[in-house]
């Protein structure tokens, strides 16, 4: 089994420290048919974090080719997700006043739904995404993609064609990538002098750190702060000029960074969520520590639930398929015999069975069979939206409710 791991900090090289296990877990986002089964493969969730530069990291690195090269996350597969692609494109178009002339390169395109969200300020767009079946979705949507990783190698050649780019995205796909070094290299390669890098990442202390572990699996290397995201920048070239919090996945840093040797400016936001972070413990390893006991708490406690609601109700119902649910599915142990399907909105996942726990994912319409069973809300960061869905299908019901409180709601 190809794995890489080692007790340093794959950043600084400082001495990492386990804080959390979760148990051998396939890939979350590896969705198979029945008949693969006998062929899946698992491998370590061990979580730790570097003394030095405070950085949560995995211990242990899958190679991203086993991860990225059939991906079936898909950007425009939820309403909810395109709605915050839609404010992004908005956020930066007022923030960079977007023109015919602005350059804009995507890291991780996926689908290409946020670059064609752009489309109407600037026809200057790359995609770049190791997915094959991916770019073909991008391409269709008249979006010029590149399928391949991004690294130094990689921008060297975007920008001896392309030239430089007056913006460079990338969402969720930093803490994704085990060499970000290299990756945050190729960045400072590919911007214009006075570009700018935009990256989100969810948010170690409002996540793992409070015992939201669902963040936790192989693709993510990396949960940041603000703290270690600083330390990982000062090895590239790039200064971290801005910072704000948002709301996706349960809490995530969005951050504008610039080449190093061309600002000295940085926004008063930073420094107070640098003394926010201090404030809340996170340079004192104690809040690293009490992670286990919460997470394990959590697990104690929902298999309880699930207990009895099974015993009144029959088998559960999981709404959603994230790579989130796949998480505590695995973590949990549940399986066919506690949730008898999961219902999702991706049509490459529908028809094929979960991760670990092999449950089938179906789409919405198996509801009209629904026989008085309780939910489980798997994709609990899309709440609003699943359970307004929901409500068009089943009128009153109960869901169980992971995160960020685990409770049992009565809908009606």
């Amino acid at each position: 089994m190809s794995m890489n791991s080692n007790l340093e900090c794959k950043v600084c090289n400082g001495e990492i420290r386990r804080f959390l296990t979760l148990g051998d877990i396939p890939p979350v986002n590896a969705f198979l048919d029945s008949s693969e089964i006998p062929k899946e493969k698992v491998y370590p969730l061990n979580l730790a974090y570097c003394k030095s530069c405070l950085l949560v990291q995995l211990e242990d690195i899958v190679p991203p080719e086993n991860l990225f090269s059939n991906y079936l996350h898909l950007s425009s597969a939820s309403a909810s997700n395109i709605n915050h692609l839609q404010e992004v494109a908005e956020t930066l178009n007022s923030r960079f006043k977007i023109n015919t002339n602005t350059k804009v390169l995507e890291i991780g395109s996926n689908d290409g739904t946020l670059l064609s969200f752009l489309k109407k300020y600037t026809s200057n767009l790359l995609g770049i995404d190791p997915a094959e079946n991916l770019v073909k979705l991008s391409k269709e949507k008249g979006i010029e993609t590149l399928p391949k990783f991004f690294n130094t190698l990689t921008a060297t050649e975007i920008a001896k064609v392309n030239g430089n780019f007056d913006i460079v995205m990338a969402l969720n796909v930093i803490p994704h990538t085990p060499n970000v070094i290299d990756l945050l290299r190729g960045v400072e390669r590919v911007l214009s002098q006075k570009g700018t890098l935009v990256m989100e990442g969810a948010y170690a202390l409002e996540t793992i750190l409070k015992g939201e572990f669902d963040t936790i699996y192989h693709e993510h290397v990396y949960s940041f702060s603000l703290h270690s995201l600083i330390s990982t920048f000062k090895h590239t070239g790039l200064k971290v000029v801005d910072v704000e919090k948002i709301p996706t996945q349960g809490g995530s840093l969005r951050i504008f960074a610039q080449k190093e040797k061309e600002t000295s400016f940085s926004y008063s936001s930073i420094n107070a969520i640098l003394k926010e972070e201090k404030n809340q413990g996170l340079i004192n390893p104690t809040i690293y520590h009490n992670v286990e006991s919460k997470v394990y708490n959590f697990k104690k406690n929902l298999k309880k639930i699930v207990e009895e609601e099974n015993k009144k109700y029959g088998k559960l119902i999981g709404l959603g398929a994230p790579a989130r649910g796949v998480v505590i599915l695995n973590y949990c142990g549940f399986g066919i015999n506690d949730i008898e399907y999961l219902i999702d909105d991706t049509p490459l996942k529908q028809g094929k069975v979960a991760p670990g726990v092999h449950i089938p994912v179906k789409s919405w319409e198996e509801l009209k069979s629904y026989k008085n069973q309780t939910f489980l809300l798997l994709s609990w960061n899309y709440k609003d939206h699943i359970l307004s869905k929901l409500h068009q299908y089943i009128p009153s019901c109960r869901v169980i409710i992971p995160f960020p409180k685990l409770e049992v709601k009565k809908i009606d």
